[in-house]
């Protein structure tokens, strides 16, 4: 099994698009469990890693209220501790996280950084709504793709629930840079706040973001 290249990918063309100094992040958040999908730099993916373990931070609360988050300037935020600090470290000044719903149970974000003071203007916020929509329509359709493909169907009910805990777990220590126990930490307590089997969330994690490789041999 891989991890999808399309939010990489769509980080990568957004941040291309939306200009120079701007670099960008995908998240998704699912039962409660975010984690990064793909990142224009490396500095990005290090600020939404942060996020996403210490499970606070602007896409995150931008997803859950699915509300657009601004953070004119990142040294006067007194809001989520672990991304501000990693979010000065790389040296970005102001942020920006779009949300964009995928299902009842699936959401996406996508968040940008500048190393320049509030440069959101109206046109770009309009082009970064556009691009988490987009995001969210593919993420929508692989879910749709993996539930309509028989093979990819099968896969996982065929497995034993600790395999599929184990293997989401590898996807979410891949996807969000993290050691295993962290990425355990991070299923163990999307699983107890929401109320949802541990295996049920992983699997989850297993359909949006990861992708079967074709089987060889008959």
């Amino acid at each position: 099994m891989s991890i999808t290249t399309f939010p990489y990918e769509l980080a990568c063309r957004a941040a291309t698009v939306l200009g120079s100094k701007v670099e960008a992040s995908i998240t998704v958040r699912q039962h409660g469990v975010t984690v990064r999908a793909g990142s224009s730099t490396g500095a990005a993916g290090r600020c939404d890693q942060a996020e996403s373990l210490a499970d606070s931070g602007p896409c995150i609360a931008a997803m859950e209220a699915l509300s657009v988050h601004v953070v004119p300037l990142i040294e006067d935020e007194d809001r989520w501790d672990a991304w501000r600090a990693q979010a000065a470290r790389e040296g970005f000044t102001s942020a920006l996280a779009v949300p964009a719903q995928v299902d009842e149970q699936v959401a996406l974000a996508l968040n940008l950084y500048s190393r320049s003071p509030d440069p959101w203007t109206p046109e770009l916020l309009t082009a970064a709504e556009g691009y988490a929509q987009l995001g969210a329509a593919m993420v929508r359709l692989h879910l749709g793709l993996a539930e309509l493909d028989d093979g990819a169907a099968g896969y996982y009910s065929q497995m034993s629930d600790t395999v599929t805990i184990e293997r989401a777990i590898g996807a979410i220590m891949q996807t969000n840079d993290c050691t295993e126990p962290e990425a355990r930490k991070i299923l163990e307590s999307a699983s107890l706040h929401r109320n949802v089997a541990q295996h049920e969330v992983a699997e989850t994690i297993l359909r949006a973001l990861v992708i079967n490789e074709p089987r060889t041999g008959t």
